[in-house]
């Protein structure tokens, strides 16, 4: 069998003796035997994007090889000097030419390339903050599409990217409807097992001021929000937003928050606030979605027996949307 990085590696980088295999750590890896400058191989790291926009995902059409003429996301090779995120800002504006802002880390991929190197593609959620579209670096076309409009998966240039694709399909396919009777054990079920705020769930059911929204994966609760509202005030609070985790990256808490302001805005309140931990990362999707920090209080935690520093956030309802409420497509 051939050996790839046999081939890669003859000569020792630091003193210029010719390498021999020898076992280290349970693999056999270049070795010099002047030295000991041992050769590790390891996966090459690339990052990309992607970008949503009205429900529309950003691809452009490869330029050069490998796979020229076929549709990708806008990706590449991480520079020495830059981070992962650096990386996938400028990719994505070297083939683009838009800027964008990271959202979160949509998934991680294990790839191998023509050289039998392996390499790993990180992939972020993005959305768009600036620039045109136009084809650039590497790029013979760059073009939005909607789920329907999609090449199909043989012009799709990477094994990884048209998983990604799946993947982007699949959470754009989730439905954001409020509880039903049907859901009561499923959704016990999922605060049990992930140990979340108990709730009395059969109560909402039957409130017309307090509501619970979930996320419905193809039959299955994946997340869910619960909203209590005061009329007399024209308020609502936002009691609790969870996702399970093997979904957050899709966006769902987004979703789940647009369609909490949606029911506020419906029953015609003018304020919507909540509380999250200072230390909670889904601290960016409130305030992608607009709300805004308006208070900070301490208070003792229970379970580390230490003080524990918690954000008032609030978003405020504008006559404007009062008349016509339009939650963002993309999350």
């Amino acid at each position: 069998m051939p050996d790839p990085i046999g081939e890669m590696y003859r000569f020792c980088p630091r003193c210029g003796h010719q390498l021999e295999r020898r076992l280290v750590g349970d693999r056999l890896r270049p070795v010099c035997p002047r030295c000991g400058f041992i050769v590790y191989v390891n996966p090459t790291p690339a990052a990309g994007t992607l970008v949503e926009d009205n429900g529309h995902v950003l691809l452009i059409r490869r330029g050069v090889p490998p796979r020229q003429g076929y549709w990708a996301f806008p990706a590449g090779y991480v520079e020495a000097d830059e981070s992962v995120e650096e990386a996938a800002i400028r990719e994505t504006r070297e083939e683009t030419g838009l800027e964008v802002a990271l959202d979160a880390l949509w998934n991680v991929y294990s790839f191998e390339d023509a050289t039998h190197q392996r390499g790993v593609l990180i992939l972020y959620r993005a959305h768009v903050i600036g620039g045109s579209l136009q084809p650039g670096d590497d790029a013979m076309d760059a073009r939005w599409f909607a789920p329907h409009e999609l090449p199909p998966e043989t012009d799709i240039a990477f094994r990884t990217h048209r998983e990604a694709l799946r993947e982007w399909l699949r959470a754009r396919a989730v439905v954001y409807r409020p509880l039903q009777p049907k859901d009561v054990s499923a959704l016990e079920e999922m605060i049990a097992t992930y140990k979340q705020p108990p709730l009395e769930i059969t109560a909402y059911l039957n409130d017309p001021q307090q509501t619970i929204v979930v996320a419905d994966d193809r039959g299955a609760i994946v997340g869910y929000v619960v909203i209590e509202l005061a009329p007399a005030r024209r308020e609502a609070y936002l009691r609790h937003v969870f996702v399970v985790p093997n979904r957050r990256r899709w966006g769902i808490g987004s979703h789940l928050l647009t369609q909490a302001l949606e029911a506020a805005r419906s029953r015609r309140a003018r304020f919507v606030t909540t509380q999250i931990s200072a230390g909670n990362l889904g601290l960016v999707v409130y305030l992608k979605v607009g709300f805004e920090i308006c208070g900070m209080f301490t208070r003792p935690d229970p379970e580390s027996n230490r003080r524990r520093t918690w954000l008032v956030l609030c978003y405020e309802i504008t006559p404007t949307e009062q008349e016509g409420f339009s939650p963002p497509e993309s999350a």
